[in-house]
């Protein structure tokens, strides 16, 4: 799609060390400009935000293998996956980073709509989810494109915030009620504010280049505004995975 890619050919992108980008997003971040080894660098260097939230939303005595902290393993590999995509500036990297931004939301999902539930409702939900995600995943790969990974990722987000705010307002009364829903609502406002960042990042990216230019290094890093939505969606997604631990522990 044309619109993604409407800021490739940058000057360094055909010399860069891992060779000439073949991803279909391309984002404003001029390629390859601070060094040669690193195709976006401040986009790249800002997925450690998802590294830093996967691990500072496990419980005590929680690790990333625990079997109660699979949303803090799916938020890593989200990090792990964007930071080797905007590195690189290839399709296959890509692919593993817009499949991560799925299997993220897939494992919340699991986990709010599974709450209580019998062993073999989990099963059955946890294998259709997994079924229904799986081809999905399975045609994008196959698909030189982003409207499916876009629209699958906005129907995914959708499938969580109204499951939250029922189960807050099912399982809390009074303060802690209140306490719970101002927590999902900072997240839900850091996603949004994201959201309008990637937007304007697209949308503007002339004047932003321009503005940049005008600032210098290092001042004009911040307005790589891709590297803000990393920023501000990783500290929404903390917090979405902290609220919905706190729903769905102790669930049988």
């Amino acid at each position: 799609m044309v619109v993604e890619r409407n800021f490739a050919g940058d000057p360094h992108a055909l010399h860069g060390h891992w060779g000439p980008p073949t991803s279909v997003a391309n984002f404003c971040e001029e390629d390859y400009a601070v060094t040669v080894y690193i195709g976006e660098f401040v986009n790249t260097f800002t997925n450690l935000a998802y590294v830093y939230w996967a691990f500072h939303e496990l419980l005590p005595g929680e690790s990333l293998l625990s079997t109660t902290a699979f949303p803090n393993l799916a938020l890593f590999f989200v990090g792990v996956t964007s930071f080797a995509f905007h590195l690189t500036l290839k399709y296959a990297t890509q692919l593993c980073d817009d499949l991560s931004m799925f299997w993220v939301c897939a494992a919340i999902i699991y986990e709010l709509y599974t709450v209580d539930q019998p062993t073999s409702v989990k099963v059955a939900f946890g294998l259709t989810l997994t079924a229904v995600l799986g081809i999905i995943s399975a045609i994008h790969c196959t698909l030189y494109q982003l409207w499916l990974h876009n629209w699958t990722f906005v129907l995914l987000v959708t499938a969580i915030w109204p499951r939250v705010l029922y189960l807050i307002n099912q399982k809390f009364q009074g303060s802690e009620k209140r306490y719970w829903l101002q927590k999902f609502r900072v997240g839900g406002i850091c996603f949004l504010a994201g959201f309008v960042v990637w937007l304007i990042d697209g949308a503007a990216c002339g004047w932003l280049r321009d503005a940049r230019g005008y600032l210098g290094l290092p001042w004009g890093f911040v307005l790589e505004l891709h590297g803000w939505w990393h920023v501000l969606t990783a500290l929404g997604a903390g917090y979405c995975v902290r609220v919905t631990k706190q729903l769905t522990r102790g669930s049988s």
